[in-house]
């Protein structure tokens, strides 16, 4: 399946939640270290849409339980990620070691569903609260990649106001790192109503012997 070269400027829209995660539940690669407090870290679940003129238009979800640091590096580790486009998940995989996996999505304005290939149903409402200020956006993760560590970056810009998303219901979640016993921060989340962010050349550091 081929794939944009990175970088990847994208343009769409966003709904993002932060999670108090309970470390013990946190399963992950050697050489990997959960950035906590007092045995707790901080989550993220995110559901975004990327839209025209992005260099591939799809929807995804992504369950990013805690901030890591390996090789002398930092970035939130992603256990899952759902997307609609196979030229997505081979270029995720590929470029930035980002085990994408497919689903398939209904969104709409204030709601959406998540059917995934391994199983998990999700049903989401979304939110958005106040006015929209336009504000720096980015992020970056740390993955496994075998010798190597890998480490993703996007920066840009969004339209950004209070908001978020809460789950109303949910199935075959259960063995998702870090999300057995994980709570809602309510009033933490926020709602991308647009933004332009690029998806940087993935950077690989070799993991020490």
């Amino acid at each position: 399946m081929s794939y944009p070269p990175a970088p990847w400027h994208t343009h769409g829209r966003a709904f993002v939640q932060p999670y108090l995660v309970d470390a013990r539940h946190l399963e992950l690669p050697p050489g990997f270290r959960a950035m906590t407090v007092a045995g707790r870290a901080v989550g993220v679940l995110a559901l975004v849409e990327y839209v025209p003129p992005s260099p591939l238009v799809y929807a995804e979800l992504a369950w990013l339980p805690c901030l890591v640091s390996a090789a002398g590096k930092r970035g939130y580790f992603v256990a899952k990620m759902y997307v609609d486009s196979k030229a997505s998940l081979a270029g995720g995989r590929e470029l930035w070691a980002i085990p994408k996996q497919l689903a398939k999505f209904s969104i709409g304005d204030d709601a959406a569903t998540v059917d995934t290939e391994d199983g998990a149903h999700l049903e989401l409402a979304l939110s958005r609260r106040g006015p929209a200020l336009s504000l720096r956006a980015g992020a970056s993760t740390l993955q496994d990649g075998g010798a190597d560590v890998v480490r993703f970056r996007g920066t840009g810009m969004a339209r950004t106001s209070s908001g978020g998303l809460t789950v109303r219901d949910a199935r075959g979640m259960e063995r998702w790192i870090g999300w057995p016993g994980a709570r809602r921060l309510p009033g933490l989340g926020a709602a991308l109503t647009s933004f332009e962010i690029t998806m940087h050349p993935a950077r690989r550091t070799q993991k020490p012997h």
